[in-house]
């Protein structure tokens, strides 16, 4: 805004493929250089809001206004939870699946909200991911499933099986730690399945 962008969801997941192979480069150049990793959090989530000049005449922004915008900036905040750099909602993933190789992580009720979204990470393109990836991914989606019906020792055997390719995997270290706060202490019986955000 204010120029119509065909895509815009496309065109901003693919915008975070190339934003976050790039910060790869550079932390591995000022790793090389001895110099700090820099590392960037995205939120991504589709729908209306309000665009454009707001303020007064002594002060103006050109900003953006709405639960869309509110949700999205609380996405990004999520990525700590689960070890990611790039997230999006339901709406953005929909929109955007042709393109993108993405994987579903969860379902949130984030701060403010109370009913839940569903969460994406941002993988890469749709035809150029690794085959590490993509079994990372598979093993995470059963490992999710399994979580999802209380299955915890079946989750976390799952999650492991994301790890044995993909070691450092953040959701899947996230999930696993869940589950075992889970096995002491389970969820209520009207549990949705959703992990409740307490912080932004």
């Amino acid at each position: 805004a204010p120029n119509d962008l065909p895509d815009h969801p496309k065109a901003a997941c693919l915008a975070c493929v190339d934003i976050q192979k790039r910060m790869v480069e550079l932390r591995a150049k000022w790793r090389a250089e001895g110099k700090p990793e820099l590392k960037v959090r995205i939120g991504l989530y589709s729908g209306t809001a309000v665009v454009g000049n707001m303020g007064s005449r002594n002060r103006m922004d050109y900003t953006m206004m709405g639960d869309t915008v509110n949700t999205a900036a609380r996405l990004e905040g999520v990525n700590k939870i689960y070890g990611t750099y790039t997230l999006i909602g339901q709406p953005t993933y929909e929109a955007a699946a042709g393109a993108i190789f993405a994987r579903e992580l969860d379902a949130v009720t984030v701060v403010g909200k109370k009913i839940p979204v569903a969460i994406y990470e941002v993988l890469g393109r749709r035809d150029d991911v690794s085959e590490a990836v993509v079994k990372t991914t598979e093993a995470y989606a059963r490992g999710l499933a399994e979580y999802r019906h209380r299955n915890w020792d079946k989750a976390i055997q799952e999650f492991n099986e994301a790890l044995a390719v993909t070691p450092e995997d953040g959701p899947s270290l996230a999930m696993i730690r869940r589950c075992e706060a889970f096995r002491v202490n389970p969820p209520p019986e009207d549990w949705n399945g959703a992990y409740s955000m307490t912080t932004k």
